[in-house]
């Protein structure tokens, strides 16, 4: 019955057992296309003519079981009304499934993802491999969606109202053990026992043999209950209230749930309104776009054009330093397959690095990322030394020594006399100039930066610093070094403070300002929380380390057009032992690793600030707080395009939403300039610099685009934005 098939393959035994296998053509991983629905259509279709006695559904690819559905079509989708007909024709396809009369299994390794779940949701059973590869998840909220498919009926019916809140309004990604915990799967089995498992729980379905029921404990009763029900959903609403405001998805998931829990099609029908609806949401548009922009970023054609010659391979990493990041960097490049070295200056400093790479690798076997087998045997092949002899035999080296320019600059001079011509030669510096800490060395074709940041295990965003004689073919090698270590890299060109770090700056910079000045420590921070960042300017430099923070404020101050205060105030800081929460002492107290109350330091006498909240009151709907901290940004994003620091809008918003957490919902600084009108930014940045400094003139590229009525992005050609109804924000009425 397979013939005709593109994407599956049917295979019948003589039990009667039907084995539907996934194999989606053109994908690297299984994903929902209307092509891949209709064969399941067809599959199914199959099925309820002529019943097996029991369907397994696996995936062929080694890459995983189904990661969703494509959200190359999801964002095709041009109209509501079309939204509605994607939503039922999985829907319907996934009611067809939950309705054969035999059991179903799905037999799951690897990623589970969105309508992947949704799809394993409708079926009777699920078995899923133990190991570190294996998550199950609906992540939509993500993309500014909810599960459209029956995630928000069928997942919380099954493993619980207040689990299944959790799942999809977090985006909790699952292990096979979790999930076995909570009962979304029914066995779970290690990846060399697996088969057998497999085969021994079908032959129990054969059999007829009842599977054991699960303990409901008074929790799980309680929320069988209306009134229990209805506690957890107030409970629920009063947690997302405020980040509901800007991501719609949160509310209307919740009400799709509690819409369910009424009656099964009133909860079907508001998830599909509220999907249709959500789809053509600002939110859901930038989020989409960010979703995209982090699979163009991994690809070496995106970011070097007319071909890159011969890419160096690279298989042994040597990293210079063994503190915080170079360790960080070494664990990393060990779990992913690298052969790796870890130089330091001596062998007790060896040795100290070599307990950071082993520390952080049993954290990563703690938290379920790890398998403890595959950790052990990596750790065995790491060298930790205070010799020049084991780094000569390098591909890449990844130079993290103290970030002090003569000793990077000595380190590259010794380089250049000791490893292969070939050897791609690399800085991890945040503060200085790759072209003066690279300038010794020979072969200035193989020299870039690349800047991790801190913690490295973390932070997904990597800068790729292409240097002034930086080949093509490098950075082609360096960006698939970054993909293949789970990072997203960006390649920006050599300048103070690379990207990340020079448009953030003048709002940690306003920050500090805003402090001197006398508003509250609180004050400040909230209004950027509140904007949609996920920490304040002050908490963000308590996060960095003082010490570290007034290092790179002193690096960037010669593109400052106002003499700032923050170096001298971060130094003063530093040298009084106030180094932020690795001090427990800096803008913050800290305890147990804990943000507590602000510190209080030498503030103006007498000169405190109310926070006065005039959002309403102005166009953009920022307070006078929040356009202090954010127009910086946007100015200073807008001279990285002038000054070809970045190639394009989204390289930057990309990059400062991976980079910064910049409120993903808004896209990024110069999205959210486009959508707060050119104009507008303009004019307000010369009110700003008239009335708090030159460092607020709006640079010329924004003047010019004003001028000509230019925007950083063409305007989508979908339908204008409809709001979710009012019942999804405030609850059912």
């Amino acid at each position: 019955m397979s013939d005709g098939f593109k994407h599956m393959t049917v295979e019948r035994d003589a039990r009667g057992v039907a084995t539907v296998w996934l194999d989606v053509q053109g994908y690297p991983l299984n994903v929902f296309s209307d092509e891949v629905l209709d064969e399941l259509g067809r599959v199914v279709g199959e099925f309820e003519r002529e019943m097996p006695k029991v369907v397994v559904f696996r995936s062929r690819k080694a890459s995983g079981f189904l990661a969703g559905a494509d959200v190359r079509r999801i964002r095709q989708i041009a109209t509501p009304d079309e939204a509605r007909m994607a939503v039922d024709l999985g829907r319907n396809l996934f009611d067809r499934v939950e309705n054969l009369t035999c059991p179903t299994v799905a037999v799951i390794h690897g990623p589970c993802l969105g309508g992947g779940l949704e799809f394993v949701l409708a079926c009777r059973h699920r078995i899923a491999r133990d190991d570190s590869s294996t998550r199950l998840g609906l992540p939509e909220v993500q993309l500014g969606l909810l599960p459209g498919w029956g995630g928000t009926q069928r997942l919380p019916r099954l493993v619980g109202l207040r689990t299944g809140l959790r799942l999809i309004l977090e985006s909790r990604k699952l292990s096979a053990s979790e999930a076995l915990a909570v009962g979304l799967v029914d066995l779970t089995a290690p990846p060399d026992d697996f088969e057998t498992a497999v085969g021994a729980f079908v032959a129990d379905r054969l059999a007829g043999k009842p599977l054991s029921s699960r303990h409901k404990g008074l929790t799980a009763r309680l929320e069988e209950t209306a009134i229990g029900r209805k506690a957890i959903g107030w409970a629920v609403r009063r947690t997302i209230r405020s980040r509901g405001r800007d991501y719609p998805a949160l509310p209307a998931a919740l009400n799709a749930v509690e819409e369910g829990f009424r009656s099964r099609a009133s909860g079907f029908a508001a998830e599909r309104e509220a999907f249709s609806r959500l789809l053509f949401t600002d939110t859901a548009r930038n989020l989409i776009d960010l979703f995209f922009q982090r699979e163009k970023a991994g690809k070496a054609a995106t970011w070097v054009t007319g071909g890159t010659g011969d890419v160096p391979a690279v298989r042994k990493v040597a990293v210079l330093g063994g503190g915080i990041m170079g360790a960080g960097i070494a664990q990393l490049a060990l779990v992913s397959g690298y052969e790796v070295v870890v130089k330091e200056i001596n062998a007790d400093l060896a040795a100290a690095g070599l307990k950071r790479v082993t520390d952080l690798t049993n954290e990563a076997v703690k938290k379920g990322v790890l398998d403890r087998e595959v950790a052990t045997e990596r750790l065995r092949t790491v060298t930790a030394t205070s010799e020049w002899a084991p780094v000569e035999g390098a591909d890449l080296v990844i130079e993290a020594v103290i970030e002090k320019e003569k000793i990077k600059r000595d380190v590259f001079t010794e380089l250049s006399t000791r490893l292969s011509p070939r050897a791609l030669l690399t800085t991890n510096t945040s503060s200085l100039l790759v072209s003066r800490v690279c300038e010794p060395a020979s072969g200035p074709d193989r020299v870039a930066g690349l800047h991790f940041f801190n913690p490295v295990h973390k932070m997904h965003l990597v800068e790729v610093v292409r240097g002034p004689d930086t080949s093509g073919a490098t950075i082609a090698a360096l960006v698939e070094f970054v993909r293949k270590l789970g990072k997203v890299p960006v390649v920006v060109n050599d300048g103070p403070g690379f990207l990340v770090n020079r448009i953030l700056f003048p709002y940690l910079d306003e920050g500090v300002r805003l402090l001197l000045e006398g508003y509250s420590t609180e004050t400040i921070d909230k209004a950027a929380v509140r904007f949609g960042m996920p920490m304040g300017p002050l908490e963000l430099l308590d996060q960095v380390g003082i010490d570290v923070a007034a290092h790179v404020a002193k690096s960037l101050g010669v593109v400052a057009a106002d003499p700032s205060p923050t170096p001298d105030r971060l130094t003063a800081m530093a040298d009084r032992g106030w180094l932020g929460r690795k001090a427990d002492r800096g803008f913050y107290e800290y305890r147990k690793g804990r943000r507590s109350h602000p510190t209080h330091w030498d503030e103006p006498a007498g000169s405190s600030h109310s926070h006065s909240d005039d959002a309403a009151a102005h166009p953009t709907g920022l307070t006078a707080v929040q356009r202090r901290l954010m127009y910086p940004m946007i100015n200073e994003a807008a001279r990285c395009l002038e000054s070809a620091t970045a190639d394009a809008p989204w390289v930057i918003d990309f990059a400062m939403v991976l980079g910064t957490g910049f409120a993903p919902f808004r896209g990024g600084p110069l999205r959210a300039a486009d959508a707060w009108g050119m104009g507008q930014v303009v004019s307000d940045l010369e009110q700003l610099s008239r009335t708090h400094g030159a460092r607020f003139a709006p640079c010329s590229l924004l003047k010019e685009m004003t001028a000509e009525g230019r925007t950083f992005y063409a305007k989508p050609a979908s339908v204008r934005e409809q709001p979710v109804p009012a019942v999804s924000a405030a609850g059912p009425k």
